[in-house]
């Protein structure tokens, strides 16, 4: 009876020091990934708030503020005309290009002849540079060198002011991020539909239902969460939007496309005021945390 008693004990002991080790060990290979993601993220988060906290001097020095950059902050109404600007092109580039990148993907999924050089045709815009699509989209709008002009020109119309005019101007940045959200999810979406069950679809069949009906209640429901994702991407990345916006308008005409970020690097870079362009980025974080909360929320509930 003793002898088993020790044996037990044995066992413990060994088991409990073999579960420190493979502790140990995955601290070693977790390590290094923490190591990275400490130095790129977690300080230079902890930095900025330190730097919200301080003003620099005339002499170059940083000196306690307390809470005057952020009385600043809720005082610039340029801000949050910048935060109206990037809810709505975030609002109306993600429902064109999901919606786009959808009806693209389920016309694909339909194994058309020559869908596959459609495929990567679609998302050679998403692999581009935005500096690049930025560009490209320069010449085609510019007033008196576009491409669009020239031909509207030709054909008997008036030159459109399709960058300086301050309705057009944010319709065409729109434009531009829809074009290039869509060619980016049109894959992610293709993937989705085409792992639909085909049994679903011909039960539909069965029952007399057309495409559109197909579409709407058998695609659509089946692709909630990875729809739920490219939503939630899609409005990520409509807010660390900056190059499009500086390269095609600069923020103009009359600050009608300035952008949160655009404004928070124009702060920063332009004005050399660190500190509260630091300010300036934890005030757009709320934002974000809600809007991603609320997203998730939405999507949560469509999934149920």
């Amino acid at each position: 009876m003793a002898n088993r008693v020790e044996d037990s004990e044995g066992q413990r002991r060994g088991s409990g020091k073999a579960k420190r080790r493979n502790r140990w060990q995955g601290y070693l290979f977790v390590g290094p990934a923490l190591l990275v993601l400490m130095v790129t993220s977690i300080i230079p988060i902890i930095y900025v708030v330190w730097m919200s906290f301080h003003r620099e001097t005339p002499s170059g020095e940083s000196s306690f503020a307390g809470l005057s950059n952020f009385r600043q902050l809720f005082h610039d109404t340029l801000f949050f005309k910048s935060i109206g600007n990037t809810l709505v092109y975030t609002f109306a580039s993600a429902a064109l290009g999901l919606s786009a990148a959808l009806v693209l993907a389920a016309l694909l999924s339909r194994n058309v002849k020559g869908s596959k050089w459609f495929q990567i045709l679609f998302f050679l815009p998403s692999v581009t540079s935005e500096v690049v699509t930025a560009m490209m989209f320069l010449w085609l709008l510019d007033y008196n060198f576009g491409l669009f002009n020239y031909v509207a020109e030709k054909t008997g119309f008036e030159r459109v002011q399709w960058l300086l005019d301050p309705e057009l101007a944010m319709l065409s940045v729109v434009l531009v991020g829809a074009w290039r959200g869509a060619s980016y999810n049109t894959p992610i979406f293709l993937s989705a539909i085409q792992n639909i069950p085909g049994d679903l679809y011909e039960a539909a069949s069965i029952d007399g239902a057309h495409a559109v009906q197909k579409f709407f209640r058998i695609t659509v429901p089946m692709i909630v969460p990875i729809l739920s994702y490219t939503i939630i991407m899609a409005f990520i990345g409509s807010f660390q939007m900056v190059a499009i916006v500086d390269i095609l308008t600069n923020g103009g005409p009359l600050d009608s496309t300035m952008v949160t970020l655009k404004y928070i690097w124009r702060q920063g870079f332009e004005f050399n005021n660190l500190n509260y362009a630091a300010t300036l980025s934890l005030g757009l974080l709320p934002i974000l945390f809600l809007i991603t909360w609320i997203q998730m929320k939405f999507s949560d509930r469509r999934a149920q």
